[in-house]
Order: C-alpha cells, then sequence, then structure tokens
C-alpha cells in the first residue's frame, strides 16, 4: 500500500524519530537538538504555513542554515511577485548564452541540488522511519535550466530526466506512489521504487513540487523543466515500506515529457 502523509497527524510521528535525519546517528541523552522544517519557512506564504514536516537533528548537523533558507526563499518567492530587498539580496545574478545564441539572466549564489538533496532526506525519513544512506548513487535535478558558472552556456537535459518523469508519472496513474503533502497543498512529494538492469538492484524515483516551480524558469525557452531525481539505497533493496512500481511502456510518451506535475 502506498504511504500518504498529507495530514497534520501523519507528519506528527517524524518529530519523534530517534536519529537525526541529516547524519544518521542516533540521538543520545545530553545531545544539542533542533527542529528542522523541511521545507523551511521562508519558503511559504503565511497562509501556506501550516502544517509543515518538522524532523529532529543535532544541532550541529543543522547549524547556521538561516543564510541558505534566506536564499531559497528569495528564490521561490519570485513565484509571489515578491521582490526581496536589495539589502538581504542572498542571489547572484549572473548572465548566460542559450542554445539559441540569445542572452538570459540567471541566479546564482546558491547550491540548490544540495539543498534539494537535503530536503529528500527529510521526505525518506519521514516516510519510512530510516536513515537514507545513499552513498553517491543520488541524483537531482532542479527545476531550472542549468548553465555552466565558466562559460555561461546552458547544459544540455540529461537523459535520466524524461525517464525519471515518466516512471513516477506512469505509476501516479495506477496508484503506485508514496506522497508527502503539507503547506497547505504548496509542497508536493512523490516517489516510486523501480527495479534497475542491473541484478537485485533498486531504485527510488522522486519528484518535487513547490508552488509550481516549474515556472521559475523561461518555459517558452528552455521548456518545463520539474524538480526530479533518483537515489539507491546502499544495500541496492527497495525500501521495504516503499511502494514497488512498473516500467512504463515504450510508447507512454506524454506531453510535456521534462514536467512531473504537468497539470498542477
Amino acid at each position: 500500500m502506498p504511504i500518504e502523509l498529507r495530514t497534520q497527524q501523519a507528519v506528527r510521528p517524524a518529530q519523534e524519530l530517534a536519529f537525526c535525519y541529516l547524519c544518521g546517528d542516533p540521538f543520545q541523552d545530553g545531545d544539542q537538538k533542533n527542529r528542522d522544517h523541511v521545507p523551511p519557512s521562508a519558503v511559504f506564504l503565511e497562509p501556506d504555513r501550516n502544517f509543515p514536516l518538522i524532523l529532529p537533528t543535532h544541532d550541529a548537523c543543522n547549524h547556521d542554515r538561516h543564510l541558505e533558507d534566506q536564499t531559497i526563499g528569495q528564490l521561490v518567492g519570485i513565484l509571489h511577485q515578491r521582490a526581496p530587498n536589495p539589502e538581504h539580496l542572498s542571489m547572484q545574478l549572473m548572465a548566460g548564452i542559450a542554445a539559441d545564441g540569445q542572452p538570459f539572466v540567471a541566479a546564482g549564489g546558491l547550491d540548490l541540488r544540495a539543498i534539494i538533496r537535503r530536503w529528500v532526506f527529510g521526505f525518506h525519513a519521514a516516510l519510512y522511519g530510516e536513515f537514507l544512506n545513499a552513498g553517491q548513487q543520488f541524483m537531482t535535478f532542479p527545476p531550472l535550466a542549468e548553465a555552466d558558472k565558466d562559460s555561461g552556456q546552458v547544459q544540455p537535459v540529461h537523459a535520466i530526466v524524461p525517464e525519471l518523469v515518466r516512471a513516477v508519472r506512469y505509476n501516479r496513474g495506477f496508484g503506485r506512489v508514496d506522497r508527502v503533502l503539507t503547506r497547505n497543498g504548496k509542497c508536493v512529494y512523490e516517489c516510486v521504487w523501480i527495479e534497475s538492469d542491473a541484478p537485485d538492484t533498486w531504485f527510488c524515483a522522486y519528484v518535487l513540487d513547490l508552488y509550481g516551480w516549474v515556472h521559475l524558469g523561461d518555459v517558452d525557452r528552455f521548456g518545463r523543466r520539474g524538480c526530479v531525481g533518483m537515489y539507491v539505497r546502499a544495500d541496492g533493496t527497495a525500501q521495504p515500506r516503499g511502494v514497488r512500481g512498473e516500467r512504463h511502456p515504450d510508447g507512454y510518451k506524454p506531453e510535456h515529457p521534462l514536467d512531473p506535475f504537468p497539470l498542477d
């Protein structure tokens, strides 16, 4: 059965996890603990701040994240037509060149991949009650076109991105996704476990939406790119509680192949 964390009561047990979702170490008596909101409240408008997903961490593991939270809040704030105070602007503006030779301006100054990866650790812990020990087998693709920091050239879409989008969208149609739905429905995380071509190895395909942030990018020039990714548990097995999906047929080619939430 798929796991659905979509009520305040359903997410409350995550606050009582016996381990730090960021490092995996169990809490000991006397540890300095922190309550981490995943994603941070700075991302959301006031009417959407309830209810949050809150997870315990070691204070040292979650220390000094204020600037990072402020920066991602400013980025998503673009969708709310919120103009950040120039005195507190944490993002950098960078110029680049698109494939059609036209210039564009992009936001920088934050490692969006690392931020999303940390959130996925939180979603995994909340869904399955375990630390996500994925090692190097972890991929994250933000909902924006990405450019080389030195040349400014837009990078091509990785070939695995449309495959991950299709995997989730196909299995969602059959009710085979685990889901976390918080913040007044403005934060949606879905995932499904798929058997890979490697023997006895499963990977988790995941997607994440915040306020329809596919529209953060220039959808006319770069297409509708959602946030997607995948990871493999350290032992290569599917999470025992995770919902197992099926491979999509070769002929399954939905519209907007890079957007995991095309109707939102």
